[in-house]
């Protein structure tokens, strides 16, 4: 049976690219980012991808859509250990307030069947996450939840996350995760004329100022693995990711590189001329596909 599912907080497509090839069928992708948006359009033309402030979406919008499943993938600022941790009191909160007033008055042929969110492991017990759970288990949703990083499933990457996994009906434990472990070697680019990685070199004067506190890979340790690249990757140095010895210096990952760690395929791309800062921004903020897979495969066997 084929599943109806509306992404919310869409980004650049890391749900869409979880569901090809299954019996998920994406009836709406919103988001407020145009430029994500053009990632999202260039890769998944036929999707209907809507630029929507969900802060200003009504019941009705959300209920014409006629899905089955709703994805989230909400701002994680407000949850964030390195932020302030305004929780629902951060502006960046009030989108996700919003969708959860809506749950609270859709009548029962509007509500979703299920309903699947992503965010930082911040968000476990934040007032946000209390209110989601109040309006799902008033509505009738069997919840389950769990941390998960790339690592449990085989990728040499750290990026952990909350997840949640809610339906009206009966909803298994999850499967316990089962990977073959792969090298952080297979993940990279070879040099080439589309991506000269020696302009991704870091340069001298930015290593001996902070060399000694980055996270610098072998790329030929077997044990190797990333931690997380966040937003602001390029911009930051200190505590957005994790870079590579490179000849006789250390370079940026390729934002091919932080793609393929992050499971999208390999046909996925960019805009021609787009920066690479602005490449690892929109990776950030996007997901882990082995991650979303594993979630999802809660409902399997449960579409019927």
């Amino acid at each position: 049976m084929t599943v109806r599912a509306l992404e919310l907080f869409c980004g650049i497509g890391g749900f869409a690219a979880a569901v090809t090839g299954t019996e998920v069928e994406i009836v709406g992708a919103l988001d407020q980012d145009p430029t994500a948006l053009g990632v999202y359009r260039l890769n998944f033309p036929s999707r209907d991808v809507r630029q929507q402030d969900l802060e200003k979406i009504s019941a009705a919008e959300l209920a014409a859509f006629g899905a089955d499943l709703w994805w989230l993938s909400p701002p994680c600022q407000p949850y964030c250990v390195r932020g302030a941790r305004r929780d629902l009191d951060d502006p960046r909160a009030r989108s996700l307030a919003r969708l959860l007033d809506v749950l609270a008055v859709l009548t029962e042929t509007e509500l979703p069947r299920y309903l699947a969110l992503e965010n930082v492991t911040g968000f476990a017990g934040s007032q946000a996450h209390k209110r989601l759970l109040t309006i799902l288990h008033a509505r009738g949703f069997q919840v389950r939840e769990r941390c998960l990083c790339p690592t449990e499933l085989g990728v040499p990457s750290r990026r952990p996350r909350y997840y949640l996994a809610a339906s009206r009906g009966p909803l298994p434990p999850p499967p316990a995760p089962a990977a073959a472990s792969r090298r952080l070697a297979s993940y990279l680019e070879p040099a080439s004329a589309s991506c000269p990685l020696d302009r991704l070199l870091i340069p001298a004067h930015i290593l001996e100022r902070f060399g000694n506190g980055l996270r610098i890979l072998d790329p030929d340790d077997p044990g190797a693995y990333t931690t997380c690249f966040t937003a602001s990757y390029g911009k930051s140095v200190m505590h957005s990711g994790s870079y590579l010895l490179y000849g006789n210096g250390v370079r940026y990952f390729a934002p091919e590189e932080v793609a393929r760690l992050l499971h999208f395929p390999d046909n996925f791309h960019f805009p021609e001329g787009m920066s690479n800062r602005r490449k690892w921004h929109l990776l950030g903020n996007s997901l882990s596909i082995v991650a979303v897979h594993e979630v999802l495969s809660v409902f399997q066997g449960n579409t019927a």
